[in-house]
């Protein structure tokens, strides 16, 4: 009976074994003793346009897990369209508690406005800046606050917004808004923009202004830190509302804990701020936890925004290669090191992730053929397309955000990468089944696109894939996006 018993145990452990090396055979990803996670992608919008289509157009070709609609069918006011930016604060943190309670709080969230993204890299690319991102706000904490009191009052940066070059909404302060006067010194250098660097004496001069300021339409973060962020934020809604702007409200609590960090500081305030009688200070209330772990994207390594950013947005094809380096003068043992950017050469974390076409290699694949069996250029790497940069931070943004004038999202679109084969790509993607966003561990973890719930209603069998609604609904590509598809690739 023993002996039966440990070929039993033994048998099931082979089993698992084999199981463990299929999965790394068939996907090449660390299986054995890495933690497992997912990406969930949240988008706002409670009806399907052009602008909402590209997004899911260019998140789906880039391997983004489906997007969930919140808000979706929702009234709308046409005298006030903004009261939605409140009502989706709401709609968006009971998603989140709904997440938080089925276990999901240490996986990421993704949340972008719907009207006005467009993706451009893949997400294992956004993955791992999310983390570079960290790993460098941490280093600005312990500057700030002093490696100690970082680390003993939990100071950190997990949930990420977007920049801002103005201070938005500030009125009817101005600049005298803790939102604005209490932001941090941004990440760029002092003099990004040339001599007149954050000397913006006109609206027209802020161009030449540091990104400092929170944008609230791109946020990325663990599950329970971005609730905690959206509670905070319903809550000063609650006692203050002001204005039906939502960013408002995210900013004056990143305010909140950006005071509580100077709190720490020897010397928190300058005398000039101390001075100011019209300054708007914080009052942190008994029992409320200021400290939410939020900063900023301050150089666009995780998106792009293009409000006053315009001068600073170029594209360009990354075929170059790195310059050696190269001795100062004699006897001097310092090189002289050229910038990646002149130099045309791609991010080592583009480099390394599927190439642009994958989904089309993959979709032959499973039909036994290769890319000789299609009229696309599968054999074009990231270096062959023209992307777009923030030739100021040098960084290739994984998406962009159009703040400011609009007309950009319809002259830009036919620059993304993937415009003149976007059908085909799509419907490659869509024909895919749920992988690993990436081979590798990212942050410790393999990350998988968020699953579909099982309580998901609805037709599911069109070949461009679609999105679910937040009350389980499957949204198919035609219903949201068969009108417009004229307008989102090239025929």
């Amino acid at each position: 009976m023993r002996r039966n018993v440990v070929v039993a145990a033994g048998g099931a452990l082979f089993a698992s074994i084999l199981g463990l090396w299929v999965l790394k055979s068939i996907f090449g990803i660390q299986t054995l003793s890495t933690p497992q996670a997912e990406l969930h992608f949240l988008v706002p919008a409670t009806s399907s346009n052009e602008n909402l289509c590209k997004l899911m157009l260019s998140a789906a070709i880039l391997r983004y897990p489906t997007p969930v609609i919140i808000n979706w069918g929702a009234a709308e006011d046409p005298d006030n369209p903004n009261v939605g930016h409140i009502q989706k604060v709401d709609t968006l943190l009971r998603y989140l508690d709904d997440l938080t309670n089925a276990g999901k709080q240490n996986d990421l969230v993704l949340i972008v406005d719907g009207f006005d993204v467009h993706f451009q890299l893949p997400a294992e690319v956004l993955l791992k800046r999310y983390y570079v991102s960290n790993t460098a706000a941490q280093k600005r904490i312990n500057s700030q606050v002093g490696t100690i009191n970082a680390h003993g009052y939990n100071i950190k940066q997990t949930v990420i917004f977007g920049q801002d070059k103005a201070c938005w909404p500030s009125w009817p302060w101005g600049q005298n808004w803790q939102g604005c006067w209490l932001a941090p010194e941004s990440a760029y250098p002092k003099f990004a923009f040339g001599p007149d660097t954050d000397n913006a004496i006109d609206v027209k001069d802020t161009d030449l202004v540091r990104a400092r300021w929170l944008n609230s339409g791109t946020v990325m973060g663990p599950v329970g830190d971005v609730r905690d962020v959206f509670q905070a934020a319903l809550a000063n809604i609650a006692k203050n509302h002001t204005t039906d702007s939502d960013q408002y409200y995210f900013a004056n609590v990143w305010a909140d804990q950006e005071y509580s960090r100077r709190l720490l500081q020897t010397e928190p305030f300058t005398k000039e701020e101390k001075a100011d009688e019209h300054f708007l200070w914080p009052k942190i209330e008994e029992g409320q936890e200021p400290e939410l772990h939020i900063g900023l994207d301050y150089e666009g390594l995780l998106w792009q925004v293009l409000g006053f950013f315009r001068p600073s947005v170029t594209w360009m094809t990354f075929n170059g290669e790195p310059t050696p380096s190269r001795p100062r003068s004699k006897g001097r043992k310092q090189s002289f090191m050229r910038d990646s950017y002149l130099d045309r050469t791609l991010p080592d974390d583009l480099a390394a992730a599927r190439p642009p076409f994958a989904a089309v290699l993959e979709q032959l694949e499973s039909r036994g053929k290769t890319g000789k069996a299609t009229d696309l250029p599968t054999d074009l790497t990231w270096r062959d397309l023209q992307l777009g940069i923030n030739s100021i931070s040098k960084n290739i943004f994984p998406m962009l955000h159009y703040t400011g004038p609009k007309w950009y999202r319809d002259d830009w679109w036919p620059r993304m990468w993937y415009y003149p084969y976007a059908e085909p790509l799509l419907k490659a993607a869509a024909s895919l089944d749920r992988a690993p966003i990436s081979k590798d561990a990212i942050g410790g973890k393999i990350w998988w696109p968020a699953e579909l719930g099982n309580n998901t209603t609805g037709k599911k069998g069109d070949e461009k894939g679609g999105a679910i609604s937040d009350k389980g609904t499957w949204l198919t590509w035609n219903e949201m996006c068969a009108p417009h598809e004229q307008l989102l690739w090239k025929r």
